[in-house]
């Protein structure tokens, strides 16, 4: 009699939704993995004669983080070149209502001594110095959900509370309103001084000038970073049902005929031995064998004690295996008690966990 029955796809539900959980980091929280590093565009002379011992980094948790290479690293992936930039790209919000949207610019190729000009969008403008934030994945999980980011730096005599608006840049609250209406002031407070990469866990302070020393520890005090991370959790819902007179196989060692809880060793060999889950045997044998074992494991046979074939006999079930098509053991659920397997009766239980 087989104890496995196969459970039908309409008593298979899978159910997704999204969770969040708000973190709070601050300039210290180097060892988490969070921190900040200046960025700095450097010459030509600096890449094609980078010197690891003299040019400046930053070092956290034990990896070293040059600002020329970085920046370039961060320039090519986000800002370089429209057609091939990482991220979501804002075209209305944070542009000024009298610029355009896309903004034209060369790029010297002193190898060809030429020059070509490449696009990118009025949003993402890297100058000659940024900073950037690196936040783990660990912390955000699928992404930082936007419109979640709150970055405070208290560490000069300013304080600056940048937001982000939900699709890739930050603003400073102190001039929001200007930023709602598109219309930055003179010195373009109100616009974009940043962006957020939500995806990989990059923010980048872009703006120079006030903003220059937002998330660089500089000052007496430092800044704090507030966000919400995003994980999509699967709820998986199985129904199985033992219909009447099923499944009425125990795997009780005690109920087999010779096996009522001693077993007489024999010959020596070679190989270590374990019974299989099926046999619920839990121990390890090592260096033993009896007419009972193989090298698969222990087997416990299949007659069963006088008792446990009357009619009026039931088992109990203790817990329920979901298995995949390879006979492999995906998850279990234990019963708070056993429940009887009565022959008349139909059972129905429900067996929910969650996966990311």
């Amino acid at each position: 009699m087989s104890f496995r029955k196969n459970i039908s796809p309409d008593n298979v539900l899978i159910s997704s939704f999204e969770v969040n959980k708000t973190f709070t980091f601050n300039d210290t929280d180097s060892g988490s993995g969070f921190f900040s590093v200046p960025l700095v565009r450097g010459s030509d002379s600096n890449l094609s004669d980078f010197q690891i011992g003299t040019a400046n980094s930053t070092t956290f948790s034990g990896s070293t983080y040059f600002h020329v290479p970085t920046y370039q690293q961060i320039n090519n992936l986000y800002y370089k070149d429209i057609r091939a930039m990482r991220g979501y790209i804002d075209f209305i919000r944070g542009v000024p209502t009298s610029s355009k949207g896309v903004v034209t610019y060369p790029v010297e190729r002193p190898l060809y001594n030429t020059t070509r000009t490449l696009q990118r969008p009025f949003t993402r403008q890297l100058h000659e110095t940024a900073t950037l934030i690196s936040v783990p994945q660990k912390f955000f999980g699928e992404a930082i959900q936007p419109g979640s980011i709150t970055l405070t730096d208290d560490s000069t005599e300013s304080t600056f509370t940048l937001k982000d608006d939900s699709y890739g840049n930050l603003y400073d609250v102190a001039h929001s309103a200007s930023y709602a209406a598109r219309v930055p002031t003179a010195n373009y407070s109100g616009s974009v001084v940043g962006n957020v990469f939500y995806n990989d866990g990059v923010i980048v302070i872009t703006e120079t000038g006030s903003y220059s020393t937002v998330a660089t520890k500089k000052g007496t005090d430092g800044f704090t970073l507030k966000f919400n991370s995003t994980q999509t959790i699967h709820e998986r819902e199985y129904v199985c049902v033992v219909g009447e007179n099923e499944l009425q196989h125990t795997t009780n060692k005690s109920l087999k005929v010779g096996r009522s809880g001693s077993f007489t060793m024999g010959q020596f060999v070679s190989s270590s031995l374990r019974g299989t889950r099926e046999d619920g045997w839990p121990y390890f044998f090592t260096g033993y064998s009896t007419s009972s074992m193989d090298k698969n494991g222990y087997n416990i046979g299949t007659e069963l004690i006088g008792e446990a074939t009357h009619s009026h006999f039931a088992t109990y079930i203790t817990e329920i295996g979901l298995y995949n098509d390879s006979n492999e053991l995906l998850a279990t659920g234990k019963l708070a008690k056993p429940i009887k397997n009565d022959k008349e009766l139909a059972l129905t239980f429900v067996v929910r966990f969650d996966t990311n």
